[in-house]
């Protein structure tokens, strides 16, 4: 095994496995659930709503940066597994 086989083997793992994590910080991103912050149900209807309201935007905002990690992960995985390509292709132009 040449040291060019072991860095693309090397580089190819760890773009699957950065893809991995990726999927899974997308897969935590869609199970987000929404929790109003109260055990007990407010009986006004501005209290309830605002419990509402400020559940909704924690979950959001969770889920919007683990959607933003996911991105930067996959395209972590992406540069990892598509640079040995294009370094062999570039490096079969230099002969």
């Amino acid at each position: 095994m040449t040291i060019n086989n072991a860095i693309t083997i090397i580089a190819e793992a760890l773009g699957t496995l950065t893809g991995f994590y990726a999927a899974y910080c997308w897969w935590s991103a869609s199970m987000a659930t929404i929790d109003p912050g109260w055990k007990v149900e407010p009986g006004e209807s501005e209290a309830s709503q605002a419990g509402w309201i400020v559940g909704i935007m924690e979950s959001m905002s969770k889920s919007a940066r683990l959607n933003k990690k996911a991105a930067l992960w996959t395209a972590l995985s992406v540069a990892l597994t598509s640079a040995p390509g294009i370094l062999s292709a570039l490096a079969s132009f230099a002969r």
